[in-house]
């Protein structure tokens, strides 16, 4: 029997030092995040190819088994494929891929601009320019899309600074140049003038999306394009504005028998009042460069004087000029004021100017944004292939054509009318109603700043994403060729605009009061959608020959906030401008309750 000499109850010995495992690092890991986005990117390529070739073949042969419609369909979602991946994935391959993806179709771009078109149609004369629409700005609009997360993901300076200067050229090029050209050929701004003016301006402010604004050539270029923006517009409307004037002189401010029309004598005042204003005011604000309020305060000087001058003398001008409001000035005033607007919106430090680009943005940085924009895009494309089909259904009867104006049935269809019933609550029922859920209202009303800028920030930036998401539809039709050598009026379609404007100013107030009631975004959008039937339902008691029940006042007031009516009054040349200031004043009478609504919580 043999004894152990260890103690039981003594710890072990201490491991040999060879057996210790030794001290590492964090284990090595492995991004395979991107495997879905290629994959997403190469579905996208497959279907921008397949696109691409159903709608070439389409076009140079007979029709094939997939219609150009669907290829363009299939395209638009190939290339929205591939922005997905071109902005998820930063590897160095892969973003130099989509830089050089987007320098090829900026060469496709130039290409299609200078080639003469129709390129696959023998028959007819060749001129340059001919495919600028679609497919110069389309290419064009597609080499930013794809340069910009270029840009974003692109660490060396060098191929970065490049891309960025290229938006640079690229955007003072079309931008400039569509504007002078414009004023040179006014016709080409009906069409492609517009187009291109746009693209220039997308390139710009990408542009200026990338470098510094507060200071440097980034705040130079913006105030440029603010310049050019200004003096553009202030042209336009003293070209269209004071050579009529001039010409009928006082007579304008009399009556059919003669007399001194006292109204027209009070309007006249009150627009030499308001220049007189806005010389002062921009006199005595010592914020602004003294150059800049000299030129502010001539121009607005001159521009009472010749109101003045056109009072009290006749035949200051014996010829009566052409007209030019219709359709050139309106589009001149609408570009410069709009390029002013992105100047200001970008380098502006001003309160209202910084919520209202911070209100902007937000719908880009959540889902409800894109889903109302494609929603839109595609109800309109859906009312354009319906609108072409009808053009060639009359034209395969032997007829020449639609009588004008042939945009009458155009937005005034079912669907349309079903899309903004449903779009203006989707757009208005967070703005005061999720703040208030969350508790980001009171922290943003605790800074210095009040009630109207907040709500007034959040009005403008919602009614701007409602005039955006209707631009698609004009789109489409400037893309139109008209068959036969007949021009196309866009006139109706300047009129509906501007009536659509007035309309989006009453549709977004009163989505704003009610989201401004309640914390809830369901019953805010639920009380919208209720409104927006109203409005409807205005339009079918002023179809009806005789309602029933209803005194004559309410007709006439139902007649006028039918949305529809105005629709169609505006798409046949007629603008009623009353009606106009009726949804107007509706709208900033919505504003005015939703100021005053924030305002009572101050006496809980």
């Amino acid at each position: 029997m043999s004894t152990s000499t260890t103690d039981p109850i003594a710890p072990p010995p201490p491991a040999p030092e060879y057996a210790r495992p030794a001290e590492t690092a964090p284990s090595q890991t492995y991004d395979e995040g991107q495997a879905f986005g290629r994959l997403v990117g190469f579905a996208g390529l497959f279907g921008l190819v397949l696109g691409a070739v159903v709608v070439v073949t389409n076009t140079a042969l007979t029709p094939r088994w997939i219609s150009s419609g669907w290829g363009y369909l299939i395209a638009a979602a190939g290339v929205v494929l591939m922005l997905f991946h071109a902005a998820k994935d930063g590897e160095q391959e892969v973003r130099r891929l989509y830089g050089m993806l987007a320098a090829l179709f900026l060469v496709l771009a130039v290409g299609a601009s200078v080639v003469p078109g129709p390129i696959f149609t023998a028959a007819v004369k060749k001129t340059i320019g001919y495919n600028l629409l679609p497919w110069g700005v389309a290419f064009g609009a597609l080499s930013l899309v794809f340069t910009i997360p270029f840009v974003r993901h692109e660490t060396d300076r060098r191929y970065r600074d490049a891309a960025v200067n290229g938006m640079l050229g690229v955007g003072a090029l079309l931008a400039v140049g569509s504007l002078v050209y414009g004023l040179y050929d006014p016709p080409f701004l009906v069409g492609p003038g517009i187009a291109v003016s746009l693209l220039g301006l997308a390139f710009l402010a990408a542009y200026m999306g990338q470098v510094d604004t507060s200071e440097g050539i980034g705040f130079q270029v913006a105030f440029l394009l603010g310049a050019l923006g200004a003096g553009v517009a202030a042209w336009a409307f003293a070209r269209s504005a004071f050579p009529p004037v001039l010409v009928e002189g006082p007579n304008a401010l009399r009556a059919a028998t003669g007399e001194w029309d006292w109204w027209k004598v009070t309007g006249r005042g009150i627009v030499v009042l308001v220049f007189a204003g806005l010389a002062a005011a921009a006199w005595r604000a010592k914020s602004l460069p003294v150059w800049l309020r000299g030129v502010i305060t001539a121009a607005a000087v001159a521009s009472a004087g010749v109101f003045v001058v056109a009072a009290v003398r006749a035949n200051v001008l014996t010829t009566s000029p052409a007209p030019y409001l219709v359709p050139t000035g309106v589009i001149l005033m609408g570009l410069g004021l709009t390029y002013l607007a992105v100047a200001l919106a970008i380098c502006s430090d001003n309160q209202f100017v910084t919520l209202t680009r911070r209100e902007l943005a937000s719908y880009f940085l959540s889902p409800v944004g894109y889903l109302v924009i494609g929603g839109m895009a595609f109800v309109e494309w859906t009312g354009y292939q319906e609108f072409v089909g009808t053009l060639q259904r009359f034209a395969s009867r032997g007829a020449s054509g639609l009588p004008e104006p042939i945009v009458a049935n155009y937005f005034v269809a079912l669907l349309p009318v079903i899309a903004i019933l449903l779009q203006v609550p989707a757009i208005t029922m967070r703005l005061v109603a999720e703040e208030k859920r969350t508790g980001s209202l009171e922290v943003l009303l605790t800074a210095p700043v009040n009630e109207w800028p907040v709500v007034g920030s959040k009005f403008l930036a919602t009614w701007l994403f409602f005039l955006l998401t209707w631009v698609p539809g004009g789109l489409y039709l400037i893309a139109l060729r008209v068959e036969g050598g007949n021009p196309f009026d866009y006139r109706p379609l300047l009129s509906f605009y501007i009536a659509l404007a007035a309309q989006g100013l009453a549709f977004v107030g009163m989505g704003l009061f009610f989201s401004t009631v309640t914390r809830n975004q369901i019953v805010a959008a639920v009380l919208t959608f209720v409104g927006m039937v109203l409005f409807l339902a205005a339009y079918l008691i002023r179809e009806q020959a005789s309602p029933i029940g209803l005194p004559p006042l309410l007709q006439t007031v139902a007649g006028k906030l039918s949305f529809i009516h105005l629709w169609q009054e505006s798409l046949s040349g007629r603008l009623p401008l009353r009606d106009v200031l009726v949804f107007a004043s509706f709208g900033l009478f919505g504003l005015f309750l939703s100021v005053k609504v924030l305002e009572a919580r101050k006496w809980n």
